[in-house]
């Protein structure tokens, strides 16, 4: 089945997320950077992207069970990413 446009934004936006993420956490052990421009973006961006991922998360999941039929490899892969990358930044704060 071929996939929407919405499936390949889902997916664009996971994989996105899940750079972001990668580079917040490449940037604290890793690179050190101490930019003031950076900071300042990372500051900003931070919360944003992780209350949308949670978003993004549901809706995804709500689009699956809703369109049974529809289900294709880019939701798939958008809904195990973004699970993944969920279980990791909340499981980040617990532990």
């Amino acid at each position: 089945m071929q996939a929407s446009q919405i499936d390949r934004a889902v997916l664009a936006f996971s994989l996105l997320a899940s750079a972001y993420v990668a580079f917040l956490i490449l940037n604290a052990y890793v690179f050190e950077l101490d930019w003031i421009v950076l900071g300042v973006l990372l500051e900003l961006l931070t919360i944003p992207a992780l209350l949308a991922v949670v978003v993004v998360s549901v809706f995804v999941v709500v689009y699956l069970l809703a369109n049974r039929k529809r289900v294709n490899v880019c939701n798939t892969s958008a809904a195990l990413i973004l699970f993944a990358l969920n279980c990791f930044i909340w499981g980040s704060f617990v532990f």
